[in-house]
């Protein structure tokens, strides 16, 4: 007797192939976003914040303690300071040669890093309005160390921001540059597995900021 197959089985295979596919790519996603260099000796330190900033600000002193950089910048903050032989106190740095407006080392706008206050930043900068702000970030960066004649950066962000961090990189800096990628490792979150509404939020919120870039990267050669 022939394998009779019914129209509601029929529904049910792709629903649950579907299903499957979702559930294999959640677990594997977070590993692929996942990135890190050993770190060395570099001309300065760049953190790219986001809500565990002070995560990630405690790697950057770490690593200023370990005596691998002499400076630090902050783009979002329009911060550039430089490291005192303690390694521990942290003194502005006023550039003006840097526009807009690195090295006035104070926040230029408001405290919280929104979507209003980076709308601010690209009008001030020139940056359309489409680009994300991780390479809004990143492009700041490479006019302070462009202006220094810095070659060799350690950019400090959280784990799951790595891979975008690597990918917007590999755009903006050439050859020339000495890039190397240090994730946070102080997050109380920080895993490899989707075991908290954090971790997924994180997740769903990188692949499609991962794939704009990627999009207008294409097609708009100022991204670089």
């Amino acid at each position: 007797m022939p394998f009779l197959v019914t129209p509601c089985a029929k529904r049910l295979v792709p629903i649950l192939a579907t299903t499957l596919l979702i559930g294999l790519m959640l677990m594997l996603s977070p590993r692929y976003l996942l990135y890190s260099d050993a770190p060395g000796k570099s001309d300065i330190i760049i953190i790219f914040p986001d809500p565990k900033l002070e995560a990630i600000r405690k790697k950057a002193r770490q690593l200023i303690g370990n005596g691998y950089s002499k400076y630090l910048c902050i783009p979002t903050s329009f911060s550039l300071y430089h490291v005192g032989q303690d390694k521990t106190h942290l003194t502005a740095v006023l550039n003006t040669d840097v526009k807009p407006g690195i090295g006035l080392s104070r926040r230029r706008f408001e405290d919280n890093i929104s979507m209003d206050y980076f709308l601010k930043i690209r009008r001030e900068g020139g940056f359309p309005r489409y680009f994300e702000n991780t390479h809004v970030e990143m492009l700041l960066a490479k006019k302070a160390m462009d202006a220094y004649g810095f070659k060799s950066a350690i950019f400090v962000s959280s784990p799951y921001h790595m891979k975008r961090i690597k990918i917007i990189t590999g755009k903006v800096f050439d050859s020339a540059y000495d890039i190397t990628l240090v994730p946070s490792r102080f997050e109380k979150s920080f895993e490899t597995t989707l075991s908290s509404m954090n971790n997924l939020l994180s997740i769903f919120m990188e692949y499609p900021k991962m794939i704009w870039f990627l999009c207008y990267d294409f097609w708009d050669n100022r991204t670089r």
